[in-house]
């Protein structure tokens, strides 16, 4: 990663001259009012993703299958609970996943193919 991406201390490119030409705003800005303003995960993100303004691309994909579709509708429709619920069960099922971890595990470059030896 260090050297793909240069460290934003000693980059030349400043946020200034990513500006996003229709709304005559830098990229952060644009970026910044998309997101809610509580400090916390909440129902807005879904809400924004049901009026097609979905933080990144990859977030408004979640639109593009009914299965998602459905759960971003869900989530976007009450007070968070049924969000928080989901979240809380899916992170108890990842923690019984045992990964492997030290020298028990791989990393892998390609997630799609095994490590080769």
């Amino acid at each position: 990663m260090r050297l793909n991406c240069p460290d934003s201390k000693n980059s030349s490119t400043s946020v200034d001259e990513f500006t996003i030409s229709k709304m005559g705003m830098s990229y952060m800005q644009a970026l910044s009012s998309s997101v809610s303003s509580g400090a916390s995960f909440d129902t807005h993100y879904y809400q924004s993703l049901l009026r097609g303004r979905g933080l990144l691309f990859a977030d408004q994909q979640l639109m593009a299958e009914e299965k998602t579709a459905r759960l971003v509708s869900a989530y976007a429709s009450d007070d968070g609970s049924t969000f928080r619920m989901d979240f809380a069960r899916v992170m108890l099922k990842m923690s019984n996943l045992d990964v492997l971890t030290g020298l028990q595990g791989q990393v892998r470059v390609n997630c799609s193919l095994p490590v080769s030896s």
